[in-house]
């Protein structure tokens, strides 16, 4: 061993406070302080994995004695239900016309029930394991190796642009990916039990998996979702990187093999979490948080088994804060801050967010799964990846069996990355105000031009919101994207300033942030000028929030404009019922009415009910409706300020 290497070791050694034996054990390796994987090479990996399939650590099919005595029987009752409705499903390809309406008519077809059919009958036969789900399951993986796995909205990764899917280019992208490690995994419990039937169902499901999954994956670096193009990765990457984790570690016996394709995909995972910033946020949101952070977390834990521990994501500083993001964004119990395209309402698994803590040693992360689940207990584990959902059944069965502790929620937290900041009057998280407000920039992944925004909570209850985002559809991911009201901030918490509102892409952006949290009282400042197109003749813009603690809530504006030329209107949306009292806008909830006060001699107010039956949309306000509340100048001026002060009533 050089010098060199010697120093890094005990560096190592120095900042996470682990041993090895040289010798004995091969080191244990993290990732270096600048998150490079080019040291996890193939050589390297051919050393550490470990051999076939022995890094499994889920019981085999037939030992019926470890599945019966792992998993609570009101869990497994639940997914043999669940498999009995899968017994029933007719499995049908997508047609022509469907994958058609997506060019034609911009309609996603998600083509998933084959998938979720899959799942159901391979988690009801493995807790059950009397062989009453297998015809149905030979039934599904047969039909799927014979027709393709595309996604409609997923075909512009192949030069046929006609609408239809090309079986001749076999193409990765997301549904591909998450029914090529299911397959894999059906391959690797079930393999001896379709032998006895035909050993041609185990062939047909690993050439299947290598022709439409694998070999192109390995075939081709010009995906952008794999970051080798140099275009900025999201979500996709790690998820798809993940499905493809899994799937050569369960089909590729080469070893040599095996451990190049394994550097190959750390190669591409490692622009993912270059992507991220160290504060750990998802700039997709919450919602994505489950398809981002939790993706991570599978990730990383697979790579920890397939090393026996020898690469340890988890000890990365960066890693644990995308973690603890999950939380952090919690308002009370499954609300959570809902900037860019995510919903206010998310559904997490608790199970994966309760391994997460454990990987990283955050007992505040596992009480908020625990806690999660005593109100919202699962209707069902299917969805998502097959091995997450296998994970959740068997994680869940226990988690009933955990001491909780510690306080339900954290009282502030500044994503300095990021510019997010979140703050609360109580850790009780159901008393008194609850806000959150974002810096950034509108060039962020699924983004909303939402610079300076807040969301404001009473109670556990919302007050002034973000909308979200209304079912995806051709528009949503198009050059109209901003076409979109949802997208637009004049539909958000922000000003439209001497008649523009703000703009998408990287440049408009807040700066000059300022935080400080003394107890008693938040404060969040940005200039949020950059944000508006250069037309509006703003010098500074400054957007000021203050939280005073059990007391009130207040938004103020301080600007000076390089001219006046169109008017401008102070926007507020919120999903309670409002009125006009007295020059105060009253804001009725549940158990709360609160006022906005505001200064009548600058401002004229309206307000307007908008209406709406999209689906997505009215699953996160079900009354179908929300108020866009507008302040009008009466006579703007170049330089001056406003103050709104939100207080309860009672």
């Amino acid at each position: 061993m050089n010098e060199k290497k010697l120093e890094y070791y005990k560096r190592k050694i120095f900042l996470y406070a682990f041993c090895f034996l040289i010798g004995i054990f091969s080191p244990l390796y993290a990732v270096s302080d600048t998150l490079n994987f080019k040291q996890f090479n193939k050589d390297f990996l051919l050393k550490v994995i470990t051999d076939n399939t022995e890094w499994v650590k889920y019981p085999r099919y037939r030992d019926r004695c470890k599945w019966d005595s792992i998993i609570s029987n009101d869990i497994k009752q639940s997914i043999i239900k669940e498999g009995e409705k899968a017994l029933k499903h007719v499995w049908k390809p997508n047609l022509a016309s469907q994958y058609l309406a997506y060019k034609n008519k911009g309609q996603i077809l998600t083509g998933r029930d084959n998938y979720l059919a899959i799942q159901a009958l391979m988690l009801a036969e493995l807790v059950e394991g009397r062989g009453r789900f297998l015809e149905s399951l030979i039934d599904g993986v047969w039909f799927m190796c014979e027709t393709t796995w595309l996604h409609s909205a997923h075909l512009v990764f192949q030069k046929d642009q006609s609408g239809l899917p090309d079986p001749e280019e076999p193409t990765v992208e997301l549904v591909v990916a998450d029914i090529g490690a299911e397959m894999a995994w059906a391959y690797f419990f079930f393999k001896d039990e379709f032998d006895k039937i035909s050993p041609l169902i185990s062939k047909e499901i690993r050439k299947a998996v290598y022709k439409k999954m694998i070999d192109p994956y390995f075939s081709r670096d010009d995906y952008w979702w794999m970051g080798f193009t140099g275009r900025k990765v999201n979500n996709w990457n790690i998820w798809i990187n993940y499905n493809l984790l899994q799937a050569v570690s369960l089909l590729e016996e080469d070893k040599e093999k095996r451990s190049g394709y394994i550097a190959r995909i750390l190669q591409s995972a490692e622009f993912f979490l270059n992507a991220y910033q160290d504060d750990g946020a998802c700039e997709e949101g919450p919602t994505y948080w489950g398809h981002a952070g939790a993706n991570l977390y599978k990730f990383a834990d697979l790579l920890f088994k397939l090393t026996e521990g020898r690469i340890n994501l988890f000890k990365e500083e960066k890693v644990q804060n995308i973690g603890k993001y999950i939380y952090r964004v919690n308002i009370i119990d499954n609300n959570f801050v809902n900037f860019s395209d995510a919903s206010p309402i998310v559904n997490i698994k608790p199970g994966l967010v309760y391994s997460y803590g454990e990987a990283i040693n955050d007992k505040f992360m596992m009480d908020f799964a625990c806690r999660y689940l005593e109100k919202y207990p699962h209707d069902s584990f299917i969805g998502g990846c097959f091995a997450t959902a296998l994970d959740e059944v068997l994680t869940v069965s226990q988690l009933s069996k955990q001491n909780i502790s510690g306080e339900n929620y954290i009282l502030s937290h500044c994503f300095q990355d990021t510019e997010l900041v979140v703050a609360r009057d109580s850790k009780t998280g159901n008393k008194g105000f609850f806000f959150a407000a974002l810096g950034g920039n509108n060039g962020q992944s699924h983004n909303h031009n939402d610079v300076g925004s807040c969301i404001l909570y009473y109670n556990g209850s919302p007050v002034l919101i973000d909308v979200g985002v209304g079912t995806y559809t051709k528009k949503t991911f198009s050059s109209q994207r901003y076409s979109i009201w949802t997208m637009q901030s004049c539909f958000h918490n922000l000003p439209t300033i001497n008649g523009y509102n703000q703009k998408n892409g990287l440049e408009y952006s807040a700066s000059d942030i300022n935080y400080n949290d003394s107890r008693t009282r938040v404060l969040y400042s940005m200039d949020i000028g950059k944000a508006y197109p250069v037309e509006t003749g703003i010098k500074k813009w400054k957007r000021e929030y203050i939280l005073s603690r059990n007391k009130q809530f207040s938004i103020s504006d301080n600007w000076k404009l390089g001219y006046v030329k169109d008017e401008t209107i102070f926007n507020f949306i919120t999903s309670c019922d409002v009125w006009l009292e007295n020059e105060k806008i009253i804001f009725k909830g549940n158990d709360f009415d609160l006022q906005m006060t505001y200064d009548s001699d600058k401002l004229e107010v309206t307000y307007e009910k908008i209406t709406f039956d999209d689906k997505k949309l009215k699953s996160s306000w079900p009354k179908g409706y929300v108020y866009k509340i507008m302040f009008r100048t009466k006579k703007m001026l170049e330089e001056d300020k406003n103050v709104f002060t939100i207080k309860n009533l009672k």
